[in-house]
């Protein structure tokens, strides 16, 4: 099945592999930090074309959709390599690899897509093609979200976040909207009558959005809270002899003009102490501070020996009120998976007692602050999560998502990030407050529009009142799990029709 002739390999399918690959690439535009979405529809139309018209095998359809996949993945994704290039050490020859890696991992459910959609195919019926390609894809797009801890990350449909296609997340959520655009833009080489569904598909989706639009009404609350981004390069952010200068840098930005600020707002590992641990911390934050925050922090439980990835809620006395711990953690960037197997053929443990990451944690996300506004809070990564964020939100009046995006370099990854947290706000139909130490610091309304924000690799602050949240989209009240399932039986049954149509003209 997978036995190729090279020279027919070479001769003919070189240029459709260089010619996917070249396409993929150009596709990355749709997303920041170049953003022209609608570069996918021809991108895709081209794509299907090419595959429905050259009849490719089970390998070659496998190779044409990974290569259009690499292309992708390996532009979008550039950003990974700047975790690598923090410190000038010999991690940095793992930097290519490790972008490499991930590209080639991602562009494998792409390329499965391609192969299941040949598989037994009958190129002559094009609908039927096309619908088993359809169906492929927007299933490879959502399994990637999942598998081997998930990394739903440029998904296809929040390349739209800023159109008004963007509100139909708050119908159904980013997997259906996904697929919605995939399947108006896999469906035009069927001819005209693709053409046409194609065209008032796109109409339908944007109209709903300017609709949503027309519509807007929302009120803010009385209760201002200022968004802190203290801008500290992630090289120098760890060096004890600079703790003392980041947080008076905290404090400085925490105290200027700041008579009518009632709560504040620091970002993900804020400081670089345990709380817990450190000597008169109440009395510093009355004397440095005197008002209610938000910050992160690691948090140590010496009784388990375990490090957590935390977020604090401290009052005006600086007492720990609540306290929320990451549960969706970075792997090999918050721990090592498989840790225990691996604890078999090396030792993994640091100089740190042993431990080799953080904690997942189990507390609620949900807090009470000011004794009446329930927030929601995620840390960093969680943001992409659709699904997480959904099961965790039950009362909350707005997110708080506290992130440290100087890990993601200045090209594209801040501003990547920042798309997931806006999709999350029309999902969900809450405000957002962002805190980045840097990246992009914002507050983003209930349908994902950035009110204010302080640019990437600026140093400053945001005075904001929080905005109130809408009625429960439908997303929220269906729930995310809910959605996800349907759309898994829609491909069912999608695929069973296919097979059905074949089982009746045989």
């Amino acid at each position: 099945m997978w036995k190729l002739n090279k020279s027919y390999y070479f001769n003919i399918t070189y240029f459709d592999l260089f010619f996917s690959l070249i396409l993929g690439c150009l596709l990355s535009l749709a997303n920041p930090p170049f953003s022209f979405p609608y570069i996918v529809i021809p991108i895709f139309a081209i794509i299907g074309y090419n595959w429905l018209n050259k009849h490719f095998n089970l390998s070659r359809s496998f190779f044409y959709g990974f290569f259009f996949g690499f292309g992708y993945f390996i532009c979008s994704l550039v950003w990974i390599v700047e975790p690598f290039l923090i410190e000038p050490n010999f991690k940095v020859i793992f930097a290519p690899f490790a972008l490499i890696l991930l590209s080639l991992i991602l562009s494998f459910f792409w390329g499965s897509s391609f192969y299941l959609a040949s598989f037994k195919n009958d190129f002559k019926n094009k609908k039927k093609s096309l619908l088993k390609l359809i169906i492929f894809f927007s299933l490879a797009e959502f399994l990637r979200s999942f598998l081997f801890t998930g990394f739903p990350w440029v998904l296809l449909g929040l390349a739209f976040i800023d159109t008004p296609i963007s509100q139909t997340l708050s119908i159904f959520g980013p997997y259906w909207l996904t697929f919605i655009i995939v399947f108006l833009c896999f469906i035009i080489p069927i001819g005209f009558i693709g053409i046409i569904i194609s065209i008032t598909g796109f109409f339908l989706l944007n109209s709903y959005g300017l609709y949503r639009f027309d519509k807007v009404q929302y009120d803010f609350t009385n209760k201002q809270i200022r968004i802190i981004q203290p801008n500290i390069a992630q090289k120098n952010k760890w060096k004890k002899e600079l703790s003392d200068i980041h947080f008076n840098k905290l404090v400085k930005l925490s105290n200027k003009n700041s008579e009518n600020v009632d709560i504040l707002i620091w970002p993900e590992t804020a400081v670089p102490f345990f709380l817990e641990y450190k000597k008169n911390f109440s009395n510093i934050m009355i004397e440095n501070v005197s008002k209610p925050i938000i910050l992160g922090a690691r948090r140590y439980n010496k009784a388990t020996n375990e490090l957590y990835n935390s977020a604090y809620f401290l009052d005006e006395n600086g007492q720990i009120e609540q306290i929320y711990d990451k549960k969706h953690l970075v792997p090999f960037g918050e721990y090592i998976p498989f840790i225990d197997f691996l604890n078999v053929f090396v030792e993994t443990g640091t100089d740190n007692n042993g431990i080799t990451g953080f904690s997942i944690g189990q507390k609620p996300n949900e807090i009470t602050i000011d004794h009446f506004t329930t927030t929601a809070i995620f840390i960093c990564y969680e943001s992409i999560f659709s699904n997480e964020i959904d099961k965790n939100i039950t009362k909350s009046d707005l997110i708080i998502h506290l992130t440290n995006d100087a890990w993601f370099g200045a090209y594209n990854g801040p501003q990547q990030h920042l798309v997931q947290m806006r999709a999350r706000a029309i999902e969900q139909g809450l405000p957002v407050m962002r805190s980045a130490n840097t990246g992009i610091s914002a507050l983003i309304d209930p349908y994902g529009r950035i009110i204010k924000k302080i640019p990437l690799n600026v140093e400053g602050f945001l005075d904001v009142n929080i905005p109130k949240k809408l009625d429960k989209t439908l997303y929220s009240k269906i729930g995310a799990v809910n959605w996800n399932f349907f759309l898994i039986c829609l491909f069912a049954l999608l695929f069973f029709l296919c097979l059905k149509r074949k089982t009746k003209r045989n």
